[in-house]
C-alpha cells in the first residue's frame, strides 16, 4: 500500500540506490500534447482521502459515493490498514481521460499525477519529527516529458503544480499511520472488520456533517479534515487499549477509559478540534 511503498522509497533513499534530488535540483520536463494521456492508463494510482474528499467535491457527489463508483477498496495484510487506488486508471484508461488525453478533473487531480515526475517519500521519527526526500521518478518509455528543452527546479516544479497543501494534508494521514503502527502496534489487532470503523472519518466528511449538524460555514472542509485524523487518533488510541496496546492500556485495565460511547467521543473532537 502507500504507506509501505514510501517507507521503501525512503530506505532506498537512505542506502543510495535512489538518488535524491534537493529543492534547487534542475532538470527537464515539460508534457506534450503527443504524448497525452499515455500515462494514464493502466497505471496504480494510491488516494489519501483529502485526495479523494476534493474529487468529489468537485464531481458534486459524496465522498462514499466516489469511494464505491471509482475507487477499490483494500486491507493491506502486512500493514493492516485500508487503502484506496482510482479503479479504471488500473485497469485501463483512467475514466476521466478525455478523449483528447486531457484529465476531466485536473484542477483537482491527486499527488502522483500532480507532481511527475518527482517523487516525494516521507518518514517520522521517534519522536514525531518529519523527515522528507524528494527524487526523479524512473523514465517510462512512452513518456515524452524528458524530451522538452523547458528547465525547473524541484521547488518550481512543486510551485507550479501547487503541491504544498496536498502533501501538508496528505502527512497529516501518514502521521496517524505511523502513530498507530508504532505507539499502539496496530499491526497485531487491527483488521479489516474493525477498519470499517474508520472509514466514514476517512473518506464520509458528508454523512458526518449530516449526522453532526456541522455545516462549511461553521468548519471549512479543510479544519474538518484535519479534526477527523484527530478523532481517528482518539479512537484508535482506545480501542488498541482495549485490546492491550498503546498509552492508555492501564486505564483499560482500571475501567475508565471511556468517558462516554465512542460516537460521543468522535463527536466531540469534531465539533471542538480538540482531542
Amino acid at each position: 500500500m502507500s504507506y509501505s511503498y514510501k517507507q521503501e522509497l525512503m530506505k532506498r533513499l537512505d542506502e543510495g540506490s535512489l538518488p535524491g534530488v534537493s529543492l534547487d535540483h534542475r532538470f527537464t520536463f515539460e508534457c506534450k500534447a503527443s504524448c497525452m494521456g499515455r500515462c494514464c492508463n493502466s497505471i496504480t494510482i494510491l488516494l489519501d482521502p483529502w485526495d479523494i474528499e476534493i474529487m468529489a467535491r468537485h464531481l458534486g457527489i459524496p465522498g462514499q459515493q466516489f469511494l464505491a463508483e471509482y475507487c477499490k477498496v483494500d486491507f493491506g495484510h502486512e500493514l493492516k490498514w485500508p487503502y484506496a487506488r482510482l479503479k479504471h486508471a488500473e485497469d485501463g484508461p483512467c475514466f476521466f481521460m478525455l478523449e483528447d488525453g486531457r484529465c476531466e478533473i485536473y484542477p483537482v487531480r491527486s499527488r502522483n499525477c500532480r507532481t511527475y515526475p518527482i517523487g516525494r517519500a516521507v518518514r517520522f521519527e521517534p519522536d514525531g519529527t518529519k523527515v522528507e526526500r524528494t527524487f526523479i521518478v524512473e523514465k517510462m518509455d512512452f513518456c515524452l516529458g524528458h524530451k522538452s528543452e523547458k528547465t525547473w527546479t524541484v521547488e518550481e516544479w512543486f510551485n507550479d503544480a501547487d503541491c504544498q497543501k496536498f502533501y501538508e494534508l496528505s502527512d497529516l494521514y501518514l502521521e496517524l499511520i505511523h502513530y498507530a503502527t508504532t505507539r499502539l502496534n496496530s499491526q497485531v489487532w487491527l483488521n479489516r472488520n474493525v477498519s470499517q470503523i474508520m472509514m466514514p472519518l476517512f473518506y464520509g466528511p458528508d454523512l458526518l456533517r449530516n449526522k453532526l449538524g456541522i455545516s462549511e460555514q461553521e468548519v471549512d472542509h479543510e479544519e474538518f479534515y484535519r479534526r477527523r485524523m484527530k478523532a481517528l487518533k482518539v479512537i484508535l488510541t482506545e480501542l488498541a487499549a482495549g485490546f492491550g496496546h498503546g498509552p492508555l492500556v492501564g486505564q483499560a485495565k482500571e475501567g475508565n477509559i471511556y468517558g462516554g460511547s465512542m460516537m460521543e467521543r468522535m463527536k466531540q473532537v469534531l465539533l471542538t478540534g480538540k482531542e
